[in-house]
């Protein structure tokens, strides 16, 4: 993908899975493989690599901790069904009683009336303009214009989004991808990808309340966001209702791919994790990271 990183754009990936066969653990294949994904990438022209370490992975989570780790992945949720949720998860009257009393709580804020929120069908020209507006905001970030966009979410060959846009005067000021996933006996509500116009602070507030309606009118009993730690709609999410979830499992980490020979393969990527350390990438604010930029399908 292409990621602008300060205000260059260059060819970045992300980093999916490894695995070792059980039998076969131990003997330094998993590093081996990373490592050599590390040293083609860099042959490639591709100088930045990210990916989502799960902290349940033990030692390859600690190899990440120690040397490459930028931030946390926060799960910012939202329970539409209190009773669902806790039929799920601790069924009793006890419970279900403080989860009909929690489920009237809501939270309102003032609309923009001229502000249109319209559903969409696939990314024009206007999100290429919105995209050149707005990507002086952030700092690391994947480019989100209406190719990237297409291909991300309307030409998915597997899962289906809804996309909504905050229109004015034929204008897009931000937009909002949702799709929907099953957990249990749980119906989630994924706000995919979201982002607006800075210069309005109203947008993203009417996307998130635009998204929460959506799954509402869809019976959805939970709706999730996964955001990069200190991501700047944090606080949007908190007060439209979202609570994070106390759990953190996700760490974002990066790699800088060098191009050049390599003295020792086996090292390759550890030092390409140490490069990452930088201030530019180290600062968890500069990174902008939603549920579409992993692999959440």
């Amino acid at each position: 993908m292409i990621m602008k990183v300060g205000n260059a754009y260059v060819t970045g990936s992300f980093s999916g899975d490894a695995a070792t066969h059980p039998e076969h653990q131990g003997k330094g294949i998993f590093s081996s493989i990373v490592n050599r994904c590390c040293v083609d990438a860099a042959e490639n022209n591709i100088p930045i690599t990210y990916g989502l370490a799960d902290r349940n992975l033990g030692p390859t989570y600690k190899r990440y901790e120690r040397m490459g780790q930028i931030s946390f992945i926060i799960r910012m949720m939202k329970v539409l069904d209190w009773e669902s949720v806790v039929a799920t998860y601790a069924p009793s009257r006890l419970f279900g009683t403080a989860a009909r009393a929690l489920g009237r709580i809501t939270i309102s804020r003032r609309s923009s009336r001229d502000l249109s929120l319209e559903k969409i069908n696939r990314f024009d020209d206007r999100f290429d303009a919105l995209w050149q507006e707005i990507s002086y905001d952030f700092t690391v970030i994947a480019k989100r214009d209406k190719t990237y966009l297409n291909w991300r979410y309307i030409d998915h060959p597997e899962s289906e989004h809804v996309v909504y846009a905050a229109v004015e005067d034929y204008r897009i000021l931000g937009y909002c991808v949702l799709a929907e996933q099953q957990h249990q006996s749980l119906k989630l509500g994924l706000i995919v990808d979201i982002i607006g116009s800075q210069g309005r602070r109203n947008v993203v507030h009417r996307l998130i309340q635009k998204a929460v309606k959506h799954f509402e009118e869809r019976d959805v009993d939970v709706v999730t966001c996964h955001l990069s730690e200190k991501h700047p709609y944090q606080g949007a999410f908190v007060s439209a209702g979202f609570i994070p979830h106390p759990r953190r499992k996700r760490a974002l980490y990066c790699a800088v791919n060098l191009r050049g020979s390599t003295v020792d393969e086996k090292q390759a990527y550890s030092q390409a994790l140490l490069l990452s350390q930088n201030h530019l990438l180290k600062k968890k604010s500069n990174w902008f990271m939603t549920h579409g930029d992993g692999d959440y399908q």
